[in-house]
């Protein structure tokens, strides 16, 4: 007699989502790096997009894959690695991804903005009381590091030997990003990146001056000379 054979559709299990309510603020920083009230605002900020994304897919709430992205920004870890932690598919992984990013993206202008001149002046007191160093609106420069790329490797090497993406990043006396750049690989060096940017035609224009404010680097970037 042959044996009858039944496949019964998993089901899915939202294993580390499902408590996550109950978290104390510190339980979801160490996890996410984001409290409760920052994950609350973070789900009414993107709702919209990420229904209009998603319309075609129920099957994860947009806090969910809010949490899912939060824990791959957090740790850095391989989509299969969050996935099995999470209690989801890798392939589920890698699309939440690639959509909150989407959606955050599109905030950008939003809340990175170049100081305006009050701003600017607020900066410039405000490094000068805690540096001691005169009229600087910001401080530019960083190298994110990734893993090393299947495609053009060698361009994503930076000076320092390993692999990055040169992201002209500013950010004022609070930390707070007021330009980013990041398109370039980490081969590219600092003042080409800033010479072919928008942030140095802006300046360019409206910082003539040392009194205008400047920005502080390291020595890759080239020392500007004023009249």
């Amino acid at each position: 007699m042959a044996a009858l054979f039944v496949n019964h559709r998993k089901v899915k299990e939202f294993r580390h989502t499902a408590h996550v309510q109950d978290m104390l603020d510190n339980e979801m920083y160490a996890r996410y790096r984001y409290t409760n009230g920052g994950i609350d605002y973070l789900e009414d900020l993107l709702k919209e997009s990420l229904e209009r994304m998603t319309r075609r897919n129920r099957a994860l709430t947009v806090r969910q894959m809010i949490l899912i992205t939060l824990r791959f920004f957090a740790t850095g870890a391989f989509f299969n690695i969050i996935g099995d932690s999470m209690g989801y598919h890798k392939c589920t992984v890698s699309r939440v991804v690639a959509q909150v990013t989407e959606a955050i993206c599109g905030h950008i202008h939003q809340f990175v903005m170049w100081p305006d001149a009050n701003a600017r002046a607020w900066n410039m007191t405000e490094f000068f009381k805690k540096a001691g160093f005169p009229n600087v609106v910001g401080c530019v420069g960083t190298h994110i590091r990734i893993q090393a790329p299947s495609e053009d490797e060698p361009a994503f090497v930076n000076r320092k030997g390993f692999h990055s993406i040169n992201m002209q990043a500013v950010c004022d006396i609070k930390g707070k990003f007021t330009s980013v750049n990041a398109s370039w690989p980490g081969s590219c060096h600092d003042a080409h990146v800033f010479r072919t940017s928008g942030l140095a035609a802006k300046m360019t224009i409206e910082h003539v001056a040392f009194s205008d404010g400047v920005l502080l680097g390291d020595s890759g970037y080239e020392h500007e000379k004023f009249a």
